[in-house]
């Protein structure tokens, strides 16, 4: 292939990545029509200038115009801009990741096919292919624009940007003229037209799914009509039925997560709060979403419906401010293993940056976190003016209140740290500003996770700004007697038994240590005393009944398998009332049941007696009991737990707990054991459940395997001293037995010897929160005191030992690092 290119035309083929490289490095803005999302712009209109000497030579300016190729450059560097100018003034909302990979591929072959000289054939056919799909999207962005073609014109009178809404209409023009006439040698109309029919015969499957879909999840009102005596909420079997995540999110989500065609699309109104961090216009949604009819819900019913099917909760919790500005740049993660107390303190500490171009810009970060089962957030700090400032703990009432005048109203420093159902907690911090980057840290307590012979550290996930380009260091140190772990392969052993990590962010991991005998030493603290056991267990009485927990997630071959071991026990399900089960009518139920996406079992209408035995399925996804308010199923649920004088025994098969079932976990309502199918078939129906020994001075952690023992007297004089995290541990699990569930309720009804609890661990708990204000007036203001007879923020040097002087090095290295980061991101 002999190549005829002009210097111009080089120009605009280099033009292209570096276009395409601006657009992905703008950033969102606020509609300031200034900065980075205008700078493709110029270049689009420079490059068309520039090209007129292209023309060939000795013809008039009006009678030739410049050469295909340079206009197929021209209109595709204008593509680049239209979205590079939409990350600013938000036409549409954000471009979804499927059309930002293939409009660049489009664009590149809408230049190829204007190439002067033939190009091989296999190139040419599939050039002419992919534009058969571009000219698709270029149609489809035509037809959006079309009715605001004339604002184009109108605006060319002024600076000319307008000029932008008719891109897609002269691209698709010059696509088909490209596709179909003779003089573009590259093109073959054939493979153009079999792409177009590729990319129609993919959107009207995708339509039909999206239209069967919002079929089933409409047959709910059916469903409404039958049974008049439903005591959940309506929405509730709207989500039921919404058997698959990724299509309800697109149903459901309409004008919500997802921009649909209508009057809003050019309101410019891009804050719905925090879902329109996340809020995207894809085409295909927009186009089926013409073919269905809206489903008559609320705002606040959509917003619990994807909550409980679409993984968006985190989306959902209130946040004052935006924080679409915001990303994470550094992570650093210092990690304590105790293998001899079978448990470890963690702290997390964030730098987040705000990359508005406005340098007034103060935005809000929110941050989800999903502890360990049976952890508990111990500190947390936030840097004003370059310090550390550390946390009180105060009621959840009083944070609460603390934290909506201060940001709402005075825009100053605060932070403020929650508990929320389902092993969450979450964080709100503000402001975050483009000046400096914003630091916060919290601590975690959290016993290790015992699997046979090993204890299992597992890295926390979490919700929060983006974090794409964050950079980590990880640090672990064991403590304690033991030279037997497994650390992650990307770790390095700098000490020994020091392990440390520096790169690009790490999501999940685990860190092994082997089993180690309990420590019989102990922790004081206001004259009591605190010390491990290891757990204790008897078996089950033969239960008088099995109650069986059916939704999605079950095989029929694993209720049939329950029915075959369960010898004369009864075995029930739940379909408005009880219904015994049996290979009769076996059928007939697990067809209606096995179509709910998740279940929610009414344990208040379980017998009273102590003899039963709940067997459940955990789905990824489902209401926690708070989002079902006002309605009698709710208040059947705080009867229950209110009357509620011993856990039922509750099998989940799997390691996958619903969010539901969790939550009742942590309000000690159900006594869980994870097990397996194979284990049940394995053994006699009075072995399937393990009954833990309890009294009123003991807490129970199952994972562990320990039993943590409040004492009279404390053990003897050992070197060793016991961590303050056994009372931390011990609080955390005494309030949530106590007391957990009052968190649904007014928080007046809850007595001081619970908030004392939380006081002398220093926890969050449902009913206790930390918080960090900006100066010693504002926490007079808010009546939040300075915590006495409390252990206060829990801390990395909680070892009861002195460090080492080959570990006096590592801590040193480790604050250089985290003094470099602060000066850096200042």
């Amino acid at each position: 292939m002999k190549t005829k290119l002009s210097p111009i035309q080089i120009l605009g083929l280099c033009l292209m990545p570096v276009s395409m490289i601006i657009y992905h490095y703008v950033p969102n803005s606020n509609g300031s029509l200034e900065g980075a999302a205008l700078l493709n712009y110029p270049i689009a209109i420079i490059y068309m200038l520039i090209s007129l000497a292209d023309r060939p030579n000795n013809k008039s300016l009006f009678k030739a115009g410049i050469p295909k190729l340079n206009w197929h450059i021209f209109l595709s560097l204008m593509m680049i801009s239209c979205f590079t100018l939409n990350k600013d003034i938000h036409v549409f909302a954000s471009t979804p990741l499927w059309l930002q990979a293939i409009l660049p591929v489009s664009l590149s072959t809408f230049i190829l096919l204007s190439y002067p000289t033939q190009l091989p054939l296999w190139l040419k056919k599939l050039s002419s292919f992919i534009l058969g799909i571009g000219i698709l999207i270029f149609l489809y962005y035509t037809i959006a624009l079309l009715p605001y073609t004339p604002l184009a014109f109108i605006g060319l009178v002024l600076l000319g940007i307008s000029i932008h809404l008719i891109i897609p209409l002269l691209i698709l023009l010059s696509s088909l003229i490209t596709a179909f006439k003779t003089k573009f040698i590259n093109a073959i109309p054939g493979f153009t037209l079999a792409g177009f029919a590729c990319g129609a015969i993919f959107l009207i499957i995708y339509i039909s799914l999206y239209v069967h879909y919002d079929h089933k999840i409409k047959s709910t009102q059916q469903e409404l009509v039958l049974n008049e005596n439903d005591s959940l909420p309506e929405w509730v079997r709207y989500a039921q039925n919404s058997n698959s995540a990724f299509w309800t999110k697109r149903i459901i989500g309409k004008n919500l997560i997802y921009e649909t065609y209508n009057n809003d699309w050019f309101s410019l109104d891009f804050n719905r709060g925090s879902f329109s961090e996340i809020r995207q216009h894809d085409p295909l949604v927009a186009t089926a979403s013409l073919f269905t009819d809206e489903i008559s819900l609320s705002n606040q019913e959509q917003v619990q419906i994807l909550s409980a099917c679409a993984d968006t909760r985190h989306y959902s919790y209130e946040k004052l401010w935006s924080g679409r500005h915001l990303s994470i740049n550094k992570e650093v993660t210092d990690v304590r293993i105790y293998p001899e107390f079978r448990l470890a303190y963690f702290e997390k500490t964030f730098w987040i940056e705000n990359y508005s171009t406005s340098r007034w810009s103060q935005e809000e970060a929110l941050f989800t976190f999903y502890l360990p089962e049976g952890a508990v957030a111990s500190s947390l700090s936030l840097w004003i003016d370059g310090k550390e400032e550390t946390s009180r703990l105060t009621t959840r009432k009083k944070a609460a209140k603390a934290y909506k005048t201060i940001v709402g109203h005075e825009r100053r420093d605060p932070v403020v740290l929650h508990w929320q159902e389902g092993n969450r907690l979450t964080a709100t911090i503000f402001p975050c500003t483009p000046k400096e980057a914003r630091r916060v840290k919290i601590g975690i307590t959290t016993p290790l996770l015992k699997q046979g012979n090993q204890l299992c550290f597992t890295n926390m996930k979490y919700d929060g700004p983006k974090n794409i380009n964050a950079t980590e260091t990880i640090h672990v140190k064991i403590i304690g007697n033991t030279d037997s772990y497994n650390p992650p392969s990307f770790f390095e052993e700098k000490l020994p038994k020091q392990f440390i990590y520096e790169g690009h962010l790490k999501g999940h991991w685990q860190f092994e240590v082997k089993t180690n005998t309990i420590s019989n030493t102990t922790f004081s603290f206001n004259q009591k005393h605190y010390r491990l056991k290891p757990i204790e267990s008897t078996k089950l009485d033969t239960p008088q009944a099995i109650y069986l927990d059916i939704n999605q997630s079950w095989s029929k071959d694993e209720l049939i398998s329950i029915l075959s071991h369960a010898d004369q026990t009864p075995v029930y399900i739940h379909l408005n009332d009880f219904k015994q089960l049996d290979l009769t009518n076996l059928d007939t139920f697990y067809e209606y049941l096995s179509d709910k996406t998740f279940s929610l079992f009414p344990i208040f209408e379980l017998p009273s007696t102590n003899n039963i035995l709940l067997i459940t399925k955990g789905s990824d996804q489902s209401p926690i009991p708070s989002e079902l308010k006002n309605s009698p199923f709710y208040d059947n649920l705080i009867k229950k737990m209110n009357d509620n004088t011993q856990s039922i025994p509750t099998l989940v098969l799997g390691e996958n707990k619903s969010p539901y079932i969790t939550a009742l976990e942590q309000f000690k309502l159900l006594n869980c054991r994870n097990t397996t199918i194979a284990n049940l078939t394995q053994q006699p129906i009075d072995a399937w459940f393990q009954q833990y020994k309890s009294s009123d001075n003991k807490v129970n952690i199952p994972m562990a395997g320990i039993t943590i023992e409040q004492v009279e007297t404390n053990a003897p004089n050992s070197s060793l001293k016991a961590p303050s995290h056994l009372l931390r541990l011990y609080n955390y699990h005494k309030v949530m037995q106590s007391a957990g569930h009052l968190f649904l309720k007014d928080e007046a009804d809850i007595p001081d010897s619970i908030y004392n609890l939380c006081n002398e661990a220093y926890i969050v708990t449902p009913i206790s929160s930390l918080i960090v204000l900006e100066t010693q007036k504002d926490y007079e203001r808010f009546d939040i005191k300075e915590n006495k007879n409390s252990l206060k923020n829990a801390n990395l040097q909680d070892s009861g030992a002195v460090p080492e002087p080959h570990e006096w090095a590592l801590i040193i290295t480790l604050s250089l690092i985290v003094f470099y980061f602060y000066i850096k991101f200042r």
